[in-house]
């Protein structure tokens, strides 16, 4: 099937077409290793995930590079603190981002390169530039001579006159223009952590890194890249740059951003002080619901952090979940559905082509309720081996692309309690009992015993249970 990206070079979308047909070239800007990672992290880890998934679910190999940011100012001021080599802090931050990973239920990348590993790569590129004329080296720094790049400017759309310098910061007085950035940066006497290189001990600025692993893992240009929103400029602006400038050839043919995540009215990050890291949120919700939460919108548009976004995302996973397990156990009968099962061959035609649309993961989404809403609907009457087949090519399908429907159904359903607890503050020992009376009262309503259905509600409420009832016969319910 034919897949369109919304490119940000051109601010279109594009019929996507890979270089080589054979296989896709994705690099994602992953974590600066210096902390636990904060929902606002989950958003680009899993858009990148969901775009990796996706591309493979419609039949493409991909080598997907995602990078950890391993020499930083953070992580040398960090492991300074606690006494440590700044290796020892970044590598036990990688394995507690690897952690959260797969607790959002994340593929491997192909390669996770690290900065640290990378040094021979960045330092030949850094000479490359310099040898082409847009590196120029002053007192030990090595800063990249952004004027001589014509092209600066055509990701982000930055013109590079309309810049202010200045105001917020001192202007470096070494630099030919207030534009320039470093590419290389002499090593302070105190910061544990260097390389030698023909302008001395030091380490690269923040842009280059990302250039020289691309280059490394993936070649001189690829076909995908991602990374969230605030780095359009200046930091992917200054990769290409640096590619291009280097290599003499074009880096990178699409670009694709997600947006903010939004706390309260305000984008989620450290400086501001409203931070939720994974590692919290996940061990009282889990990853299951952090992930639906970050698909719930399209990737390119933002994500505001409400409860309220927690308690739709507990019940859309249930909803999921439930219905996955009674499909799991459904056995066709005999029996004309032809009609009932174009219908769900149709609803999967739509799942593919809102994919297809940019990663509409929200469009999908709605298409699989509606196949959830029918099977409901008919499975406790007569329905075909073919009916259930093509059900099951749906979930199977959203499995691949989204990762939003998982396996074990019975572990996610259990995970939903605690999380409904956590939302409402409730402090229950009354778990076991509301979950029997949860599956008698759904069995009392299957065999509209309607009596014994209400008397289990009365029950729920006086445990404090609120239960809605949903017009395809699946009920929700939640802690007062």
């Amino acid at each position: 099937m034919e897949i369109k990206v919304f490119n940000n070079l051109t601010r279109q979308k594009e019929i996507f077409k890979p270089i080589d047909p054979n296989l896709v070239k994705f690099y994602s800007c992953g974590p600066t290793t210096y902390n636990f990672l904060h929902v606002g992290n989950a958003r680009a880890a899993v858009v990148a995930d969901m775009f990796h998934r996706s591309l493979k679910a419609f039949g493409y190999n991909v080598k997907f590079v995602r990078n950890f940011t391993d020499v930083d100012d953070k992580i040398l001021e960090s492991a300074k603190a606690r006494g440590i080599h700044p290796k020892e802090h970044a590598d036990e931050f990688i394995r507690e981002c690897l952690t959260d990973y797969e607790c959002l239920g994340m593929l491997p990348a192909t390669v996770t390169p690290t900065v640290s590993e990378t040094m021979p790569e960045i330092i030949t590129m850094i000479e490359d530039l310099i040898k082409n004329g847009y590196g120029y080296v002053v007192n030990g720094e090595v800063y990249y001579n952004v004027p001589k790049f014509k092209d600066y400017g055509k990701l982000s759309k930055v013109v590079l006159e309309s810049l202010q310098h200045g105001i917020r910061v001192e202007v470096d007085g070494q630099k030919k223009h207030p534009s320039d950035f470093v590419l290389w940066k002499p090593a302070k006497p105190d910061e544990g952590w260097s390389w030698d290189s023909p302008w001395g001990k030091g380490r690269p600025g923040w842009h280059i890194e990302c250039s020289a692993m691309a280059k490394k893992h993936l070649g001189k240009t690829i076909d995908l890249h991602h990374g969230g929103v605030d780095l359009l400029f200046p930091h992917h602006e200054n990769e290409i740059a640096q590619s291009e400038a280097a290599n003499g050839c074009p880096f990178c043919q699409n670009w694709a951003h997600n947006e903010f995540l939004n706390f309260g009215s305000e984008k989620m990050s450290k400086s501001l002080g409203n931070v939720v890291t994974i590692r919290k949120f996940t061990e009282s919700f889990s990853g299951a619901i952090l992930r639906h939460i970050v698909l719930s919108v399209h990737y390119r548009s933002k994500l505001d952090w409400t409860d309220e976004c927690i308690t739709k995302a507990i019940g859309e996973v249930e909803r999921i979940h439930e219905c996955a397990q009674l499909l799991s156990l459904a056995v066709g009968k005999t029996c004309d559905d032809q009609a009932d099962v174009e219908n769900i061959k149709n609803h999967l035609s739509g799942m593919q082509e809102e994919m297809a649309n940019d990663f509409n993961v929200p469009g999908a989404m709605g298409s699989l309720f509606l196949v959830i809403k029918d099977f409901n609907r008919r499975v406790l009457g007569d329905i075909s081996t073919n009916y259930i087949n093509e059900v099951k090519k749906c979930f199977q399908f959203m499995r691949d692309a989204t990762g939003l429907v998982y396996d074990d159904t019975y572990s996610i359903l259990n995970q939903l309690n605690q999380a409904r607890k956590h939302l409402s503050g409730t402090s229950s020992d009354n778990d076991d009992e509301v979950l029997l009376l949860l599956s008698e009262r759904k069995d009392a309503r299957a065999s509209k015993n309607f009596k014994r259905s209400d008397e289990i509600r009365n029950r729920l409420n006086e445990l404090g249970v609120v239960i809605k009832d949903n017009p395809d016969g699946t009920a929700t319910w939640s802690y007062k």
